[in-house]
């Protein structure tokens, strides 16, 4: 038989709960500190804990309280409240979809999971009593818990992904037919480059656009193959990083065409060190690139360029993700290098497939391989 006695509960007076529910709190806001997380993650985590516990409040006989964080944590009875919890921000709206977009829910629930792993890893009070000795067995509410699958999950694995066939169509149409309808040589041209590197490296949008062309910041190495870029997404938004990325044959080839023959006929293009500019001169903002490739998709699909429903230029990388990893199912680590994630199960959000092909293998919903990147001369043929 066990000598393991059930830890003594001593009643403790609602003030006393409170001054520990807070200090509880205000310990781990102090370790985001520590941590080096930016001033505006402390604020949005702190504001978001405080609300949780406070909408999650118990009925008293003097009115609501705040839920205190022993409770939340009681075994059993805490997953479920976090299970309802989770289930709550995937509520349908009007539309029969979510509210709440994938992003939302899992920052929400991340920051819940991050808290109550910290406390479930250090569970003292102020005076270093362990929260179990005072108020009773606690555990991690998100044990066995695991996130709802959301709808509109299923609606982007389904419809915003690029086959290697699929992005050369849209280049060539790009580059041969958009600027006779546009009339405008220039916008055309910048665009083409930025999707054929995104579709060729896997750089996010903002990498590129934060490229320098000129000065002592310049990114990019033609003699080293290399792209340099200083915005990459800094672990736990700790800041942005620096990291290095492949420049493959067609990538250099686009650049080194867009650098001689058409960046120098943008504005400002010798004073401002931006890779890419608009046409006042400035760097190239992403609510600008935005609206032109949104502008650019639609007349694409006017006119006859086999697209899905709807394409965000950030699905532009997972297309690249995809069309990767099954030309190099042995290089999932990788692709992580070159996506710049840490995680792997950030990696495994950009692995896609065609919905309406799911019954094929991808191989065969695409039919014959183009050799090599899959994007043939006749791009680069002027």
């Amino acid at each position: 038989m066990s000598n393991t006695t059930p830890p003594v509960v001593f009643r403790v007076s609602n003030e006393e709960m409170v001054r520990d529910h807070d200090w509880i709190l205000q310990n781990y806001c102090d370790g985001l500190i520590a941590q080096g997380l930016s001033a505006n993650r402390i604020k949005d985590t702190t504001w978001f804990l405080k609300r949780w516990f406070e909408r999650q409040g118990n009925s008293t006989a003097t009115g609501i309280r705040p839920l205190f964080i022993w409770e939340a944590m009681e075994p059993i009875a805490g997953s479920r409240r976090i299970r309802a919890f989770l289930k709550s921000l995937s509520s349908p709206c009007e539309d029969g979809l979510p509210c709440l977009k994938p992003v939302t829910v899992r920052a929400y629930g991340g920051m819940l999971e991050r808290f109550f792993s910290e406390v479930t890893d250090s569970p003292y009070l102020e005076d270093l009593q362990t929260i179990t000795s005072k108020y009773g067995p606690i555990e991690n509410p998100f044990r066995g818990v695991e996130y709802p699958i959301h709808t509109r999950d299923h609606l982007r694995s389904e419809r915003f992904f690029l086959t290697n066939q699929q992005i050369l169509e849209l280049l060539i149409f790009l580059r041969e037919v958009y600027p006779t309808l546009t009339h405008r040589t220039l916008t055309a041209a910048r665009l083409y480059t930025i999707i054929l590197l995104i579709t060729e490296t896997g750089m996010r949008s903002v990498e590129i656009l934060n490229l320098d062309s000129v000065g002592e910041t310049r990114d990019i190495f033609y003699d080293r193959k290399i792209i340099q870029t200083r915005f990459g997404k800094g672990h736990n938004t700790s800041g942005p990083l620096t990291r290095v990325i492949d420049l493959t044959r067609p990538a250099e080839i686009t650049l080194k065409e867009y650098e001689r023959n058409i960046r120098p006929h943008f504005p400002n293009q010798a004073k401002n060190l931006a890779l890419f500019l608009d046409m006042n001169g400035a760097r190239l903002s992403y609510s600008a690139l935005h609206a032109v490739f949104t502008e650019f998709m639609t007349s694409a699909r006017k006119h006859g360029v086999n697209l899905p429903e709807k394409l965000t230029i950030h699905d532009l990388r997972a297309s690249f993700a995809t069309n990767y990893l099954e030309a190099h199912p042995h290089k999932f680590w990788k692709l992580m290098e070159l996506l710049g994630h840490l995680s792997p199960n950030s990696t495994c959000l950009y692995i896609r497939c065609r919905g309406k092909s799911r019954m094929l293998s991808l191989r065969e919903a695409r039919g014959p391989r183009i050799p090599g990147t899959g994007l043939s001369s006749m791009v680069y043929n002027r």
